[in-house]
């Protein structure tokens, strides 16, 4: 176990100092901001339960230059290795145990699911993993604090990103598969749910005190009311890219669901894990390739079911890492070019930081900017605010003030100074009526990397 926790820290290593992806500098760039006094859903949005804020403010707290947040996925990676190890052994087995510890180690980096970036999913995903391992530990020993242990970390997955439910299901799973009868099934399953029930409850009291139509409206309000008939479209648009990374772990790990039809507790905690997973995945709606990544745990823990047989086992395990140890290799002889194209965000995120330091050097601290409409980042990385709530552009497209809130910011009194056009204007808005009060109230002032500037007139 500890060979695959430090081999799981070492294959992320080299991806703590590429650089940040949007969602985790938009994050980085919220949490900055809850640190320095402003009201989070109001003065700082964002559509993330506070778990994964503190995360990203303990982490920023160390060194606020934004390395540490990589670092700290690297760690997620190690406490899942060393969780689901730990599952493998309580559930299966001593051999599955270094099945699915060593897999993970491997598999967990998964780079067309972004696996190594510290996104609300793999918090998640760490909190529900510890969950799960600390209510098998109550199932092998009876030790009630196991299970309040359990429901804590569950409760916390929750708070990391909304879609965290699958720790908490999976640990009811065990619950109903370890009873003696109704009546100590019911007595365990409120255990678990009272447990769990206090993260959840104290980030809902921050949210009452911040405001709570504000919470509700940015954690679920908004996604609920743009809920429409496009998320199976989008989730059968999202299988190319995800099935690079998942579907060599979905067949190992169907061999072990098939080796365990005989085994019904094991097997049914297992697939509901997966199941729970896969709801969660759901949930968020659009289908990033980020949001498979909690189905990596329960998949790899029915893969070691397979990996563990003394007969065809090593083969079943070479099979699993196959892909991604091959994508990792192929990094080595890379130059620093190739790389910046193989890396997800990398190369992007050199562009940003490019841009930073130009914003940097044509403003001061107090002026304001705005990144036209995704590039949540460059506010974290340029050290410069914005009033515009919504950093990202999904929220802009489901929320329907969002586009005649932004149209009337550019064109009122306390207007940004610069805008920086990653999106065109007549993209983000095809009315043509963001790209007429553009015109009206700002002009060109040069380009970064084929990122045009543009600057307030008239102030």
């Amino acid at each position: 176990m500890c060979g695959a926790a430090v081999l799981a820290f070492l294959v992320r290593l080299p991806f703590v100092f590429v650089g940040l992806g949007m969602d985790e500098g938009g994050y980085a760039y919220v949490a900055r901001r809850w640190a320095e006094g402003a009201t989070p859903y109001r003065q700082a949005w964002l559509d993330r339960p506070q778990g994964l804020l503190l995360a990203y403010r303990g982490l920023l707290a160390v060194d606020g230059s934004g390395w540490t947040v990589r670092l700290g996925a690297a760690l997620c990676g190690v406490v899942v290795t060393v969780a689901l190890g730990a599952c493998g052994r309580l559930l299966l087995g001593r051999r599955a145990a270094v099945a699915a510890a060593g897999t993970y180690a491997i598999v967990g980096v998964a780079p067309h699911l972004e696996g190594f970036t510290l996104n609300g999913e793999l918090l998640a995903s760490t909190a529900a993993t510890v969950a799960v391992a600390l209510a098998l530990a109550w199932r092998s020993t009876g030790r009630v604090r196991w299970l309040v242990g359990a429901g804590l970390a569950a409760g916390a997955a929750v708070t990391m990103k909304q879609s965290g439910v699958d720790g908490g299901l999976a640990c009811l799973a065990v619950v109903l598969v370890t009873g003696r009868g109704w009546p100590d099934r019911l007595r365990h399953t409120g255990i678990l749910a009272g447990a769990a029930l206090v993260p959840v409850a104290a980030s809902v009291l921050h949210g009452w005190a911040v405001g709570l139509g504000a919470y509700w409206r940015a954690l679920a309000g908004y996604q609920l009311a743009a809920a429409g008939p496009d998320r199976w479209h989008t989730f059968l648009a999202s299988l190319p890219r995800s099935a690079m990374d998942l579907l060599v772990p979905v067949a190992v790990a169907a061999v072990g669901g098939y080796l365990l039809r005989r085994r019904r507790a094991e097997l049914t905690v297992a697939l509901a894990w997966l199941a729970a997973a896969l709801v969660g995945a759901g949930l968020g709606g659009s289908w990033w390739p980020h949001y498979y990544v909690q189905l990596l745990p329960p998949l790899v823990l029915l893969a070691a079911a397979a990996i563990a047989q003394p007969r065809r086992g090593l083969l079943h395990g070479a099979v699993a890492v196959l892909p991604t140890l091959v994508w990792l290799l192929a990094l080595v002889p890379m130059n620093q070019t190739q790389r910046e194209h193989a890396i997800p965000y990398y190369r992007r995120t050199r562009v940003d930081e490019r841009v930073a330091a130009a914003v940097r050097a044509r403003t001061t601290p107090g002026q304001q900017i705005y990144a036209l409409s995704s590039e949540a980042n460059v506010y974290f990385l340029a050290h410069r605010d914005t009033t515009y709530p919504y950093l990202w552009g999904m929220p802009m497209a489901k929320i329907p003030s969002a586009l005649p809130d932004l149209r009337t910011l550019l064109a009122g009194p306390h207007r940004p100074t610069l805008v920086l056009v990653y999106s065109p204007a007549d993209r983000v808005d095809p009315s043509g009526r963001l790209g007429a009060v553009l015109a009206a109230h700002y002009r060109a002032d040069g380009s970064v990397d084929g990122i045009p500037f543009l600057r307030a007139t008239g102030r």
